[in-house]
């Protein structure tokens, strides 16, 4: 079981690993592995699976592909409402991401909803200079234009 937890733990840091080094290919890999292995040991609905969702939306909004970032989005978003509740940094983190993807399908209207209640959630636990604000502000910032390529609905 230990070995099957340290795979898993290592197949998270080689997917965000690879992501940043712009192998999303090796990164999708890694990360659905390490998804995989996580819901084997924890279940379909450990919060343990709220990291690993995340980098897979991340990645596949880095990919144009937003349906699939929406979908384990989504998913990590209700994990994440269930067990650790919408004021976690956490449950931000996952707007923001979630507003990213309706941003790439062109849904500004509901990408700003998003954001804003990401938003409305860093406030309450970071000072106003704090990354996570300022980025989430700069992608607010973003929805009163489209993204390169999307038709907006």
């Amino acid at each position: 079981v230990l070995s099957d937890l340290s795979s898993g733990i290592n197949a998270e840091y080689g997917g965000r690993t690879f992501k940043e080094m712009g192998d999303y290919d090796g990164a999708k890999s890694k990360l659905t592995t390490a998804l995989q292995m996580k819901q084997k040991r924890y279940g379909e609905d450990h919060i343990n699976l709220v990291p690993t969702l995340m980098n897979l939306g991340d990645l596949f909004n880095l990919t144009k592909q937003p349906n699939k970032a929406r979908e384990v989005l989504s998913r990590a978003l209700k994990i994440c409402e269930k067990k650790i509740g919408m004021k976690h940094p956490d449950a931000a983190k996952i707007l923001r991401l979630l507003g990213n993807s309706f941003y790439l399908m062109g849904e500004l209207s509901t990408s700003e909803k998003l954001l804003n209640r990401s938003l409305d959630i860093l406030e309450q636990i970071y000072d106003t200079d704090h990354p996570f604000i300022l980025a989430t502000r700069a992608d607010l910032g973003s929805c009163t234009r489209p993204a390169p390529g999307t038709r907006v609905f």
